[in-house]
């Protein structure tokens, strides 16, 4: 049951994170004649021609969201693999108690 939450977390993850990303998108220029103008190449003048784009938090929310999510797959193939051996654990304690031993016949 909690490896089917854990599935649902990290789909529900995704979702945000793409929609979240699609809610960001630029809007398209208008197609007047001021928005030609503003789309005209104009050169700049040393640092003020420079951009500054402030995407250090967007980008280490990404990469805190991909670990997270790396996390979590590690840790439900973690738990699979767990019950797997304590599956084997049963049936070879079910094998030693049966009569016969270990004969497979």
């Amino acid at each position: 049951m909690g490896a089917r939450v854990l599935q649902k977390c990290v789909f529900v993850g995704l979702v945000l994170s793409l929609l979240a990303t699609g809610s960001a998108a630029q809007p398209a220029p208008a197609n007047d004649a001021a928005g030609q103008r503003s789309m005209a190449f104009e050169p700049g003048l040393g640092d003020a021609a420079q951009e500054r784009v402030p995407g250090g938090r967007l980008v280490a929310m990404a990469y805190g969201f991909v670990l997270l999510a790396i996390g979590g797959y590690v840790a439900f193939v973690a738990r699979n693999a767990a019950k797997l051996e304590d599956d084997v654990r049963e049936l070879e304690d079910a094998l030693a108690r049966r009569p016969g031993g270990d004969d497979p016949r």
